[in-house]
């Protein structure tokens, strides 16, 4: 008969072995995919390594986040991707927000809709640049086959500067409106029905009950719904390179878009690893906002 010790020593043995098992898949993961890649393109910011010039990277120091301070288009770059960021974040959030205060009424269909609602969403972000690539094409587009029945001439969506930019942002309206609805409506079925019984009794008018009850009881879950937008907007790369490749000229090119021609069409890798940090520096301040409200929440 086996010793009881000696059963139990087996038995954590096993245990030890299967949890390494499970943690073993996700530390290459971690390590391999995020880590190492982000400690590389750290080390990468303080030398000077162009794949055409440089076959080995020679250590500079700061001097990338120097140059960063002069280079145009860089900061134009940071610029368009941030005021692309604000009208991305607050249409989306109007949008969402409206339509969620409709939904969320008893209605017939509410489910089915619902889920036609979100189906933007759960689409690839290459996959939404490409078809709204070609509903904006100004020779086989939609948009312009629409506008030549009201005898109206085509109107080249993604050749002007202006127009291109409205046609990203339209795209990523689309695309994220479906997030800013559902945690809007999540938000809404979070308040409870008896205050606005109670302020219905009072006398107050439907204005009042959202500006006094719906308002303050969504706010906190708004704000979070827009620095996680406002993140994810600032950092968008697939549409406007699938659209646009960031013309016409620099006219849609991102903050993300700079940095991928910086690495891979101009192969400075240094100075793209110094973007990247500065980058990540900013989006970093931005999501301790958000983890703030997450944790006072």
């Amino acid at each position: 008969m086996t010793p009881r010790p000696r059963r139990r020593g087996a038995m954590r043995s096993q245990q030890r072995l299967l949890f390494w098992a499970f943690l073993v898949p996700g530390l290459v993961y971690l390590v391999g995919i995020r880590l190492a890649p982000a400690a590389i393109t750290l080390f990468l910011g303080f030398t000077d390594w162009n794949l055409v010039r440089n076959p080995v990277p020679r250590f500079v120091g700061l001097q990338n986040y120097l140059n960063i301070v002069e280079d145009g288009p860089f900061l134009a770059a940071m610029g368009r991707s941030v005021l692309f960021s604000l009208l991305a974040t607050t249409i989306e959030l109007v949008l969402g927000f409206a339509i969620a205060l409709f939904m969320s009424r008893e209605m017939r269909g509410r489910t089915p809709l619902r889920a036609v609602l979100l189906m933007p969403m759960v689409i690839t972000p290459a996959v939404v640049g490409l078809i709204w690539y070609v509903l904006f094409h100004n020779a086989i587009g939609p948009l312009n086959w629409a506008l030549s029945l009201l005898g109206i001439p085509a109107v080249d969506w993604l050749g002007d500067p202006v127009l291109a930019f409205l046609a990203v942002l339209m795209t990523d309206i689309w695309h994220w409106t479906p997030f800013m609805f559902l945690l809007s409506l999540s938000a809404l079925q979070t308040v409870p029905g008896e205050l606005y019984e109670a302020a219905e009794v009072d006398g107050a008018s439907p204005w009042q009950s959202f500006r006094l009850i719906t308002l303050p009881m969504v706010r906190e879950a708004l704000i979070v719904a827009c620095i996680l937008r406002g993140i994810e907007a600032f950092e968008i790369f697939a549409e406007p390179f699938v659209m646009t490749g960031g013309g016409p000229g620099r006219a849609t090119e991102t903050v993300s878009l700079h940095i991928y021609k910086s690495a891979f069409t101009f192969f400075d890798m240094g100075f793209a690893g110094a973007q990247i940090a500065v980058c990540v520096i900013l989006v970093g301040a931005l999501y301790s906002v958000y983890l703030r409200h997450v944790r006072y929440d």
